[in-house]
């Protein structure tokens, strides 16, 4: 906002907060990564699915937008391992995120405490986020997740397929401190 033009002494942060779940299903992680979220083109959802080709590594998208149709016929297009599961809440997004590798926000706007990445630290897993907004600062790299540039498939790529090569008792080091 302040780089909008927005006088610092009328901006207020007012953090996200969700209930924490009081048991977790811990599970060695999953091969999938995934994203859950509006399916809309500020979410970075084409540069995932370029990335999910690049990299060969399996997609799972949770959600409804106005993109859908659009996202289905690009990964169609690039041969893109992704499976499209419409929207999804309570248990049933819960398993999806229980049973992930990592969380995917590929975000390509300013997004300042997104809730997925509070629902995903407070599920026990690791976040793959766009270097955009406040999602960096929400992620200790190579402790709680990774990074890589908003906007960049192939820089994605790269960051999905080092996650997919590394142990899964690696992967569940760095679930254990995204909720300690």
């Amino acid at each position: 906002l302040i780089e909008w033009g927005w006088s610092s002494d009328k901006i207020v942060y007012i953090p996200n907060f969700i209930d924490i779940p009081t048991s977790l299903r811990k599970q060695a992680p999953g091969p999938s990564f995934l994203y859950f979220g509006r399916l809309a083109p500020e979410k970075g959802l084409k540069t995932l699915i370029k990335a999910a080709a690049l990299s060969g590594v399996k997609i799972r998208i949770a959600g409804a937008g106005t993109d859908e149709k659009a996202l289905r016929a690009l990964a169609r297009e690039l041969k893109a391992d992704v499976t499209f599961l419409g929207f999804l809440s309570g248990d049933a997004l819960y398993h999806e995120i229980d049973s992930s590798r990592a969380i995917v926000l590929p975000s390509e706007w300013y997004e300042n405490g997104p809730m997925s990445v509070i629902e995903a630290f407070a599920r026990g897993k690791p976040l793959i986020g766009a270097r955009i907004g406040g999602i960096p600062e929400l992620i200790v790299e190579g402790e709680t997740g990774w990074s890589f540039t908003s906007g960049d498939a192939n820089d994605l790529a790269d960051v999905l397929g080092a996650v997919s090569s590394i142990s899964d008792a690696d992967v569940a080091r760095l679930s254990e401190a995204t909720y300690n």
